[in-house]
């Protein structure tokens, strides 16, 4: 729901200042190797915030085969910092869709802040006491989080800043927002209400147009060096992303269709009117052929970029709805006050395992799809 947006000024980062909680969001697969590096810097963030104890972590864990959910379970039993929440998706559903699955059981009110942030290092933890502080400074407002300096190859970087030009082209905004960033407690039903964070996380809050201030920062090399990311995977995840912006989007682009085939239109009358000599037939069919390929491109662009959107948005709610009870969604749970029982607005605890500090791994009661609903 999108009316609530512009009603919360002011809201929500009291808690930065000491009143409310600090929630954070991420997602992983596989990632035992730096799991535990991940964890201990961010425990070691949040006792300097002075959060300690009241510091919610909830980890999607998106169908990990390997020691995750075990490391999860006895990392939340030895510590009193963070207390962690695990979730786990009915299947795989890549970054963005499990992202997606976690902000519909996250649990916290509207004087909390939810700080979502990729787990693997390139989302540098140490920034998010300055995150909070920008946050204070600007209460009720959405802080969004640009790339600054990236530790990638030269041939990343230029189809990176390709991908920037195109995306400011194309959408018409200047700033290209990714997973970290803040979230004050009451924009959050209306970011759970958005049917497209299961394609593009940061892009389906940007697109509602919250109040919101943009920073910039660098990106750090993953832990341990290695990423699971490629060149090809980026792209399209960046080139999918787009369509969320399909209002202006597909209108910019058959728009150009469109100046395209007028010039190729134009090269055919000039190759059939101009006098002989005065402009070669073979520059003319260069011209021609640049002009057809460019539109060819353009219209790839629109309708690959549309299938995918399509699809994920599809798989995501099947993967979804056929674990449901009955068949159908839930609504996702409030963002009110506390109720008995700690889940705030009287929703139940959320599907998943529960790792609190000096508790152990349980089943919890079932709870929303989230997507669409």
């Amino acid at each position: 729901m999108r009316r609530g947006l512009g009603s919360a000024r002011g809201a929500g980062l009291t808690s930065a200042a000491g009143e409310g909680r600090l929630v954070l969001l991420t997602a992983l697969r596989n990632e035992e190797r730096i799991l535990g590096t991940f964890l201990d810097e961010l425990r070691g963030v949040v006792e300097r915030t002075g959060f300690a104890g009241r510091t919610t972590l909830w980890v999607v864990d998106d169908l990990s085969f390997d020691r995750c959910a075990e490391l999860l379970a006895a990392y939340g039993r030895s510590q009193a910092v963070l207390r962690l929440e695990v979730v786990t998706p009915p299947t795989n559903l890549g970054n963005q869709g499990a992202m997606c699955f976690g902000l519909q059981r996250v649990q916290l009110g509207p004087d909390d802040v939810l700080v979502t942030l990729d787990c693997d290092g390139e989302d540098d933890v140490r920034e998010l006491p300055s995150i909070l502080a920008l946050g204070r400074e600007h209460p009720g407002h959405v802080v969004l989080i640009e790339r600054g300096r990236r530790a990638e190859s030269l041939r990343f970087k230029l189809f990176f800043a390709a991908y920037k030009a195109l995306f400011r082209f194309l959408t018409g905004r200047r700033l290209v927002p990714n997973n970290f960033m803040l979230v004050p407690g009451r924009f959050v039903p209306a970011f759970r209400g958005s049917p497209l964070a299961a394609v593009h996380f940061a892009y389906a809050l940007y697109r509602l147009n919250p109040p919101h201030v943009a920073t910039t920062r660098d990106r750090r090399p993953r832990y341990g060096g290695q990423t699971s990311q490629n060149l090809f995977m980026l792209v399209s995840h960046g080139l999918v992303g787009l369509m969320l912006f399909y209002e202006v989007v597909v209108a910019k682009l058959f728009m150009t269709l469109a100046l395209l085939a007028g010039g190729l239109a134009g090269l055919v009358v000039l190759g059939l009117f101009l006098p002989d000599g005065l402009v070669s037939q073979r520059t003319l069919v260069w011209c021609a052929l640049a002009l057809g390929a460019a539109g060819a491109g353009a219209l790839g662009l629109l309708v690959a970029a549309a299938l995918a959107l399509a699809f994920k948005l599809a798989v995501y709610r099947t993967a979804l709805d056929a674990t449901a009870p009955g068949g159908a969604a839930t609504p996702p749970p409030a963002a009110g006050g506390a109720a008995p029982g700690g889940a705030p607005g009287g929703t139940p605890a959320p599907a998943g395992r529960s790792a609190a500090p000096g508790g152990s791994p349980g089943a919890t009661a079932a709870d929303p799809t989230g997507a669409g609903a």
